[in-house]
């Protein structure tokens, strides 16, 4: 429970400051250097031992409409451009119309004062498109931004270690990767170069150079401090309760505490409830809902619940992060020569339509049969020929194939070890090998979804449909995996949170995947969860800084 008003008189308070900011992903750490630079003395809190949180591990892109960089990539851009796309793509279920508005306004001035008053050097990416660059107000590149490289061994010194990159990403940034899929050439010996220098790209490059933005302003930051209730005063957060390594501690707060600690998609009673099927989570095992529920107890208003950030997942049985099994992002589906089934032996979705709405396509309900036939996981398909061609996780072209990826001599023996009904895989692959030989999917429409080539000029039959013929044929799982939930508080366009019952909480504050996703369910383009997490944290944080400070 959360402190009582009758028991503040007698509450010993360890420590006092103006602003408390728990969570170090892009939401607090934006947060808390605005929160600094408004004057007010700035405490951080984090529950693991790691800094970075899911931005940590992320792509590390924020996507900006209007940004300065996309001049230099020739593109243009307007406010009614980006936010006639948005519209286009929420199609009216964003919680709050304001806060899109307050986004599209606010996002380039918080990208800009961060690259001015911390290490943070962001650069847009060529060859990255919007998710539906082809819809009304999309473009072809220069939304999403990505962080330049940042040496994080000489930046951060003995701090290095202890902030987070990705445990399977390559450290190549996203402009390097796209040269390499364009077939251009790439010296891929600067990974190992990176990695020996310690030197962060992608999320690990965001995080490490706001972080020391944090450093070089004097912040502090407590680590494997987990926040447990807050304080109320006359109707107003004052402060958290916390347990840190030295015990549990009462943190007084005198303008505001900012909730950037996540979702909940660790948390299996919260997925449970909200979401309503099972996901696999990708993010660092800490986003748990506690800000959720502390917030829920002093009554936050609450919406876009049932929504995750969704990105199919594989899994190398052979490979863990920290102790548990480690979620991949898959990135075949898209490719010529798979298709994707369901435990049916059925396709049941065009396989390359983007990330977060792939996904979706696991939770549909058949009223008929009174099922989910679609429940991960689903399989993806393929034949020896693209075995040999392109790596399967860890799995190089002409390795051996290991015993955790199921393969077979045939279709049927195939099916057999994955337990699908034999005859509906085998007709199901004749029907795709007669769409490939025609270039043609009029099931569903391979080759003419923007994402199938996104950062490749766009969709095409020849991109995207091949045929499965040339044994042994393969299955590689296909997880319901989820980057985070991104439903939570309902807040203003200061951060403030809401309460159910009207008006704000007074001296709460949240954003990031502790918020209700300003998109709604949907995901307009590479860093649509980094973005607003940075605005608003941003914005939460100079709130808070301006409020008129509360004694005990």
């Amino acid at each position: 429970m959360d402190a009582t008003e009758n028991d503040l008189d007698a509450t010993p308070w360890d420590r006092r400051v103006d602003v408390i900011v728990v969570g170090t992903g892009a939401a607090g750490l934006a947060a808390a250097i605005a929160a600094h630079d408004g004057g007010a003395e700035v405490l951080v809190l984090e529950k693991a031992d790691m800094i970075g949180g899911t931005t940590g591990v992320s792509g590390g892109m924020p996507w900006v409409p209007c940004n300065r960089h996309m001049a230099e990539v020739g593109v243009g851009d307007s406010r009614e451009e980006a936010l006639a796309y948005i519209a286009r793509l929420t199609l009216g279920r964003e919680p709050d119309p304001a806060l899109i508005e307050r986004y599209v306004d606010k996002a380039t001035e918080v990208v800009d004062y961060l690259e001015t008053h911390t290490p943070l050097r962001l650069s847009a990416p060529p060859s990255f498109s919007d998710y539906f660059a082809d819809q009304v107000g999309g473009k072809p590149c220069g939304r999403s931004l990505e962080p330049e490289p940042f040496d994080a061994r000489t930046e951060l010194g003995e701090w290095a270690p202890r902030l987070r990159t990705s445990p399977f990403m390559p450290r190549l940034t996203m402009a390097e990767g796209g040269k390499f899929q364009m077939g251009e050439p790439v010296d891929l010996s600067i990974i190992g170069q990176r990695e020996a220098a310690d030197v962060r790209v992608l999320g690990g490059g965001l995080v490490a150079a706001l972080f020391k933005g944090l450093l070089d302003r004097g912040v502090e930051t407590l680590t494997g401090t987990r926040a447990v209730d807050l304080v109320v005063r006359e109707g107003s957060v004052t402060g958290l309760v916390v347990d840190a390594p030295e015990g549990r501690l009462h943190l007084w707060a005198r303008r505001g505490v900012v909730l950037a600690c996540g979702g909940f998609e660790w948390n299996a009673d919260m997925v449970k409830a909200f979401v309503g099927r099972p996901v696999h989570a990708l993010s660092p095992p800490y986003n748990e809902g506690d800000g959720h529920r502390m917030a829920m107890r002093v009554g936050a208003e609450l919406g876009n619940m049932y929504s995750v950030w969704g990105q199919p997942a594989v899994v190398d049985p052979t490979v863990t992060y920290e102790g548990r099994t480690l979620y991949q992002f898959e990135v075949l589906r898209n490719l010529a020569g798979t298709v994707m089934v369901n435990r049916h032996g059925e396709r049941f979705t065009n396989e390359g339509v983007a990330y977060n709405d792939m996904t979706k396509a696991f939770g549909t309900f058949d009223p008929v049969t009174i099922d989910y036939p679609n429940r991960s996981p689903a399989w993806l398909i393929f034949d020896d020929d693209f075995r040999q061609r392109w790596p399967i996780m860890s799995i190089l072209p002409g390795s051996p194939t290991p015993d955790w990826l199921p393969h077979a001599p045939t279709l049927g023996e195939l099916a057999a070890l994955i337990d699908i009904d034999a005859g509906a895989l085998e007709q199901t692959i004749s029907t795709w090998n007669t769409y490939a030989a025609k270039g043609e999917d009029p099931e569903f429409h391979r080759g003419t979804v923007w994402w199938e080539a996104f950062s490749t000029g766009g969709p095409s039959a020849k991109k995207s449909i091949g045929p499965i013929h040339q044994p042994p044929f393969y299955a590689l799982a296909i997880h319901d995996g989820v980057l985070g939930t991104n439903g939570g508080m309902r807040i203003t366009v200061d951060g403030e949170v809401r309460h159910f019952e009207g008006g704000t909480i007074p001296g709460l504050y949240a954003a990031g995947n502790a918020s209700a996703n300003v998109f709604g369910p949907t995901y307009p383009g590479g860093g649509a969860t980094i973005g607003p997490a940075l605005t608003f944290g941003f914005l939460s944080g100079r709130h808070a800084a301006g409020q008129t400070p509360r004694q005990p």
